[in-house]
């Protein structure tokens, strides 16, 4: 069980969510994980999590990502994990999990911008 508690720092950019995760993602977080992404999952537009302040996750946090994935698809959005500490990187890629969850370098700007109406 995790001594370190699982933190999250949610931004609503309109067009997406971001979130920063700091922590580890383990057995005793993933409930805590789960209760608080899978309302954002349900939500139909891009969830991004932002990972750099991920400090470890075990198989358990693997695969409450896979449900974060499945369940972000299933709602018309789409699930990236960005910034991952190299450790972290390595294990998603040794478990061919790199195939299914979108990584990327960094978190994507916001492009959202003001809506404009004709």
């Amino acid at each position: 069980m995790s001594e370190e508690l699982l933190t999250f720092e949610v931004l609503d950019r309109g067009a997406d969510v971001v979130v920063s995760i700091s922590g580890e993602l383990d057995f005793g977080t993933t409930a805590e994980f789960q209760s608080v992404l899978q309302p954002l999952a349900r939500g139909g537009r891009p969830l991004v999590l932002d990972l750099a302040g991920l400090a470890f996750c075990d198989s358990t946090g693997l695969g409450a990502l896979v449900r974060l994935h499945k369940l972000t698809e299933e709602s018309g959005g789409r699930l990236s994990l960005a910034r991952l500490r190299p450790r972290i990187e390595s294990t998603i890629k040794l478990t061919m999990l790199h195939r299914l969850l979108h990584l990327l370098p960094e978190v994507p700007a916001d492009h959202s911008g003001p809506v404009i109406r004709d």
